[in-house]
């Protein structure tokens, strides 16, 4: 394990993780990616400048091919649409880190006769804080309410409690609701005064249950940015300044 900054200059992956640390052992990213499998995680693929992204999961990997299998998203046209990148971006959360890595290469292929996509084992892994991004919490008082679309087509609210350039908590949403890390939830709203709202695309990272000021449970989920628009910046900007 060496100092990210030192190890890469020249690397065609172009991952910049400031102090975080680099694993370029081929042995141990093999381990490690075995590992990913195994335990079944999330793997969100950031595609298109990291404006989309794809929810999946490794499904096996390959030393003696140099391949890592990976089940396609739900949506044809978005897997049709990141295939045609020439360069994706992938993150899995493991433990108290990100293990970040990138491929240029994304190939359509058959594993078990089952449609899939692979990449090439990465020469190297970077293992980034979670914490990437400064939280700001958000006084109750001002707190903008999130309407979040459930998979069922219900509509969720609960009251924004903090956010960052890399996503939002959410606090007050039902405590029966069933919240599945690694869960995109598209077309989001973050209602503002006067009418506004900004729409965003939400990733489920956590969540947990807890008793509010009535005494009633209710979940606190934390989420992603699976798209981050010019008007979520401008509001983040705004209770920067403001708070």
């Amino acid at each position: 394990m060496i100092k990210t900054q030192q190890a890469t200059r020249g690397s065609r992956y172009n991952l910049d993780a400031g102090g975080s640390r680099l694993l370029w052992s081929r042995h141990q990213i093999i381990m490690m990616l075995r590992r990913f499998v195994r335990e079944d995680r999330p793997v969100s693929v950031h595609y298109d400048d990291e404006d989309k992204v794809i929810v999946t999961r490794a499904l096996g990997v390959d030393a003696d091919l140099d391949r890592v299998y990976f089940e396609y998203g739900d949506h044809k046209a978005n897997n049709a649409e990141m295939l045609r990148c020439k360069e994706v971006r992938f993150s899995i959360e493991d433990g108290s880190a990100k293990s970040l890595f990138s491929s240029p290469r994304i190939r359509d292929v058959l594993l078990e006769g089952k449609p899939v996509f692979q990449i090439q084992i990465p020469d190297r892994i970077v293992q980034a804080d979670r914490r990437l991004h400064q939280r700001i919490k958000i006084p109750e008082v001002s707190a903008p309410v999130v309407v979040v679309n459930l998979p069922d087509g219900r509509k969720a609210e609960g009251r924004l409690a903090d956010m960052s350039a890399g996503g939002i908590g959410v606090i007050g949403l039902a405590a029966d609701l069933k919240v599945k890390p690694g869960t995109v939830i598209r077309n989001c709203l973050i209602l503002l005064g006067d009418n506004e709202r900004v729409v965003v695309d939400l990733e489920i990272r956590h969540g947990r249950v807890a008793m509010g000021g009535d005494g009633k449970l209710m979940h606190h989920v934390g989420f992603s940015l699976a798209s981050r628009p010019k008007e979520f910046s401008d509001l983040l900007n705004a209770f920067t300044v403001e708070f």
